[in-house]
């Protein structure tokens, strides 16, 4: 059955689940944009411009709309997916994927960096009304992150422990922490499946790509490169220094990026299988290995 979807915020993974939905031809798409975006209407997608600020401006453009899709990114007091969920519940829009594309929001519901606080904030509000359905979507980290400077697809570049293109790791705590890594096109693929699926959505929607621990991917690395990676760890002691300097220096981009270089060295980034594996029966998730040997494998 066909359905009229809106994505809200369609830049970095936003734009990856456009191409998907794209690529399907099945539904309609409108994309919700605080301006003009000729990128997309170029590619014959309809664009509404939209005031965040402002209920009845979202009210007007989610008219018609079944599924909203977020991807807003909030900072301060910005309460523009608040915003958006009202006039999506006013609009009798049924589904509604809130704007979290990253960790295990279960475990970790008050458990993440203060900069994640409008996920939160939304997350509580889903939580005490009924007249919309959701599901939480955590993916872990992008994989993308592990090609080159400027290669990726849509996504901005992102320092992650391992560095495949440099040949070196810098590793927090011990590198047996594990994490899940996800393609952001296979993603897509995954959002795409979840809109189509009537059943019920579970609360929490796990997209696992791969889950490994950091000593892994540098062995992965290695092999496919042929190279041996100059690997640095560094210990917790010096993790949490970091973040109490970032916090006497009051920089909220410093604070947030020591906070999550720290959690490398945890689990905060492992993800569970879903509870119900036919989920995304029949996707074939990219593998950290096969991404490497893609971009960095021999030459001959």
């Amino acid at each position: 059955m066909s359905q009229t979807i809106a994505i809200a915020g369609a830049g970095g993974i936003g734009k990856h689940i456009v191409d998907a939905f794209v690529e399907q031809g099945k539904h309609k798409l409108i994309v919700l944009s605080r301006g003009t975006n000729q990128e997309l209407a170029d590619c014959s997608i309809e664009v509404r411009t939209v005031d965040y600020t402002s209920v009845s401006s979202l009210s007007e453009a989610l008219k018609g709309v079944d599924v909203v899709i977020s991807f807003i990114v909030e900072f301060g007091k910005d309460v523009s997916q608040e915003n958006l969920l009202e006039a999506a519940t006013a609009n009798g829009v049924k589904r509604f994927i809130p704007s979290e594309w990253g960790i295990d929001s279960d475990k970790h519901h008050n458990d993440s960096p203060a900069m994640y606080d409008f996920k939160r904030v939304l997350r509580e509000k889903l939580v005490k009304q009924d007249k919309i359905e959701y599901t939480l979507v955590a993916n872990g980290l992008f994989m993308d992150y592990l090609l080159p400077k400027g290669s990726k697809k849509h996504l901005k570049d992102v320092p992650v422990p391992v560095n495949v293109e440099e040949r070196k790791a810098r590793i927090p705590g011990n590198g047996e922490d594990t994490a899940t890594m996800t393609y952001a096109d296979d993603i897509g693929k995954a959002v795409v499946k979840l809109i189509d699926d009537p059943r019920p959505w579970p609360k929490y929607t796990y997209i696992n790509g791969a889950t490994f621990t950091w000593h892994q991917l540098v062995k992965w690395g290695e092999e496919v490169t042929g190279d041996k990676f100059h690997v640095e760890y560094v210990p917790t002691e010096k993790l949490e220094k970091r973040i109490e300097d970032a916090k006497a220096a009051g920089d909220p981009m410093e604070i947030f990026f020591a906070d999550i270089d720290a959690r490398y060295a945890s689990d905060f980034l492992r993800l569970p299988q879903n509870a119900n594996p036919t989920l995304f029966q029949g996707i074939d998730f990219k593998q950290p290995k096969d991404l490497i040997a893609e971009w960095y494998g021999k030459r001959q």
